[in-house]
């Protein structure tokens, strides 16, 4: 290990991807030390099934994270999705979401990765949409989904079908896994870096409940709904990746001024809409 590497806490969940993550990050003399901060449940499989049996029932599907793809895939008992969803709209968040639908369910072809965030997919649905807005687009999510994507799409006449597929929690061993880290790390420990809302609040109930302070280290969040997430809760955020792949990350721990700049200059924006 080089004595310039500079210790990342990573509070996301387990993927294929963590492997990418840490052979780049170690690359620019980052320490990655991952914390799993969630674990899913499915639910409401059957129901999915029935739908998924139907697309000329649907203008296409839109997948907001893998476990959405991983939800489709279970249902179908690991089967083939029917073809006719191919000829569809269908929409990935994020190039992970996108590659999963891939690689997955008999390479279903998604729009809208560049994205990274169910904000700007939204806008990139609305502004690129050429279908008809009669037939529901059919959205699996998760039961700490936000409203973000689904109050963009109905403001602008789309109809909606969301199927509530999966339960997020905490990490049953999250506890266990940062005192481990803090205990293995210590003062080598720079930054806290956040995926979702839903890992911000599972960390800062352990935090809380320790009375410790996140402050104390430098916060990184990724993507604009896990910087709210954490100034929700009070809490300073160093800097902010744009989209959620590891040579985002990479970018704002190098140059976090970047990310600031960026940050002013979108909040900028949205003060003088807000004045017009």
């Amino acid at each position: 290990m080089s004595s310039r590497q500079r210790t990342v806490i990573i509070f996301k969940s387990g993927s294929e991807t963590d492997d990418v993550y840490a052979e780049t990050l170690e690359k620019h003399d980052f320490r990655p030390v991952f914390v799993p901060t969630l674990s899913f449940g499915f639910k409401n499989l059957p129901e999915l099934r029935q739908k998924l049996q139907t697309p000329d029932k649907y203008a296409g599907i839109i997948f907001t994270s893998p476990r959405c793809v991983e939800a489709v895939a279970e249902s179908l008992n690991l089967g083939q999705l029917p073809g006719g969803w191919k000829l569809l709209h269908n929409y990935a968040v994020g190039e992970v979401t996108h590659n999963l639908a891939l690689s997955t369910l008999d390479q279903l072809f998604t729009h809208g990765k560049q994205t990274g965030n169910a904000r700007a997919l939204g806008d990139y649905i609305v502004e690129t949409f050429d279908g008809s807005r009669d037939l529901p687009l059919l959205i699996p999510c998760g039961n700490l989904a936000t409203d973000t994507l689904l109050s963009k799409l109905a403001e602008n006449g789309f109809a909606l079908d969301a199927c509530e597929v999966y339960n997020t929690l905490c990490h049953p061993e999250l506890a266990e896994n940062v005192e481990r880290a803090i205990a293995t790390y210590g003062d080598s420990i720079e930054f806290l870096a956040f995926f979702s809302p839903s890992g911000v609040n599972c960390a800062q109930e352990y935090f809380r409940a320790r009375n410790l302070s996140m402050d104390k280290w430098k916060l990184v969040a990724i993507g604009p709904s896990t910087r709210r997430a954490l100034e929700s809760q009070g809490l300073k955020v160093y800097c902010t990746a744009e989209r959620p792949t590891v040579e985002h990350l990479v970018k704002v721990l190098l140059n976090p001024q970047d990310s600031r700049e960026r940050l002013l200059k979108e909040r900028e924006r949205l003060a003088m809409e807000n004045n017009n």
